[in-house]
């Protein structure tokens, strides 16, 4: 369980602070060639690692 929580919390830092990276690792199969996300989909992901922050806290509380 710790290992998660610290998993968790070091992905969603790297995802709040670079989104791209959240988007090239979800979308790098479906698009030949140099594609950009566009704003709304970095907003999204970004909102995504602000919840894995934050389970990843609640995780991390919960084991001690």
């Amino acid at each position: 369980m710790l290992f998660l929580a610290i998993l968790l919390t070091l992905l969603g830092i790297i995802f709040t602070i670079s989104p791209k990276i959240s988007w090239w690792l979800s979308n790098w199969w479906r698009f030949e060639g140099e594609t950009e996300p566009s704003s709304i989909s970095l907003i999204f992901y970004r909102i995504g690692g602000v919840i894995f922050v934050i389970v990843g806290i609640v995780l991390f509380t919960e084991v001690f």
